[in-house]
């Protein structure tokens, strides 16, 4: 049994870092996440396993869902990030607001355990704690002039990636692709900051009209 039980965790344990691998994947756009995500993936998982291997293995109650110990994992990684890290704690907020997102709308789906419940509460209380502190101090790059983007370029990673920050809904940066950039091209020439700006226009813009307007 002790066998089996092996490659039972071994098994779940793959499939989470599947999961997080496809995760840190679909933000790599963002510029935001500076570690290799393969490798971040294993690391996550194998620190939560090593820390919280009774709630992950069965052994006192049933396994969690996969979306779950995703979340765990992704929220245990936060607290271990350098306190002056923004950058990355960008990344993992944003992929936990995602994740977060999609638990609550098919909840029944993924079959949501007492288990699943306790490691939620706890993975939310560090989210809550990480976007307070983020909301309520300036970040690396607010502390940087405006004269320090020296291209539209860098001024445009900066402004995508705080936008996917305050963006609600799953998937709503990738919509960013399907814009008129004219306008924004426009404040960086007028030498807007990109921040304040980035978090009006996510809060502002119907992306579902950009989309079906894009087809």
């Amino acid at each position: 049994m002790g066998i089996f039980s092996k490659f039972k965790d071994n098994y779940e344990k793959n499939l989470v870092i599947e999961i997080l691998n496809d995760q840190f994947k679909r933000i790599e756009s963002l510029g935001l996440l500076t570690f290799n995500h393969k490798k971040l993936s294993v690391e996550l998982v194998e620190k939560l396993w090593n820390e919280s291997a009774s709630y992950l293995n069965g052994s006192i109650h049933k396994r969690p869902a996969r979306i779950v110990f995703s979340i765990a994992a992704l929220s245990n990684g936060l607290e271990c990030l350098a306190e002056d890290d923004v950058q990355n704690q960008k990344a993992f907020l944003v992929l936990l607001r995602d994740l977060f997102a999609e638990v609550d709308v098919n909840r029944n789906q993924y079959g949501i355990k007492a288990v699943d419940v306790e490691l939620l509460e706890i993975a939310s209380k560090i989210y809550v704690e990480f976007s307070q502190d983020l909301s309520s101090e300036k970040s690396v790059s607010e502390q940087v002039s405006l004269e320090s983007y020296q291209t539209w370029d860098e001024w445009y990673a900066v402004f995508q990636a705080e936008a996917a920050f305050h963006f609600e809904q799953l998937g709503k940066f990738n919509c960013l692709e399907y814009m008129d950039k004219s306008p924004l091209q426009r404040a960086y020439e007028d030498n807007v900051d990109p921040k304040p700006l980035a978090k009006v226009f996510a809060e502002n813009t119907n992306f579902e009209t950009v989309l079906k307007n894009s087809v």
